[in-house]
């Protein structure tokens, strides 16, 4: 990835993302929000990542994740056409009450969607992550992961759909984890 590379952002704002922009603006990569990348491009035509927060705190219920997804989905498909072919996208979860052993195949499931409708909408191809970020302790952790991972000659080794816990990523970068995740 060059030094111009450029990754967007989206979505809800989340406490463990505030790193994020100090941790890319290290390693050459400029951020940019996505409602200010589509009205002033400077030059910029396609982004090698998209991260989007989603606030999902408010969701007693697993119904309510679903719907709350779907709405996600449909955005970050239409954010998709703005991505260079081998894009990452990652979607940072803050979850809420309806936290089971039923939410994760939901967060496996918006992966793989995310995975195929890139390709089927808009021709690219991306790995889409999830990752449940609710008990995140650690904000620098988490930015050098996706960072990492961003920027890594590697990173297309892992899971082209991976649905990752924290505790997934504490201790491993993200290509590691999902390519776990997918054994």
């Amino acid at each position: 990835m060059s030094a111009s590379s450029v990754v967007l952002r989206r979505g809800d704002f989340l406490d463990c993302l505030t790193e994020l922009d100090a941790e890319a603006s290290g390693r050459g990569v400029l951020t940019r929000e996505f409602e200010d990348f589509v009205l002033h491009r400077e030059g910029e035509d396609t982004a090698k990542a998209l991260i989007v927060g989603v606030d999902l705190s408010e969701c007693d219920r697993v119904r309510e994740v679903k719907r709350s997804l779907r709405t996600i989905e449909r955005q970050i498909d239409d954010s998709c056409a703005l991505l260079e072919g081998d894009a990452h996208v990652y979607v940072v979860i803050k979850g809420g009450a309806a936290r089971s052993s039923r939410v994760l195949p939901i967060y496996e499931t918006l992966a793989e969607k995310l995975h195929m409708l890139a390709g089927s909408s808009h021709g690219i191809e991306i790995s889409s992550t999830v990752i449940d970020c609710t008990d995140c302790d650690d904000k620098n952790l988490i930015a050098k992961r996706i960072m990492g991972d961003v920027t890594s000659a590697t990173a297309d080794e892992g899971s082209p759909a991976a649905a990752l816990m924290w505790r997934d990523v504490a201790d491993a970068s993200i290509c590691e984890a999902s390519h776990n995740d997918y054994l």
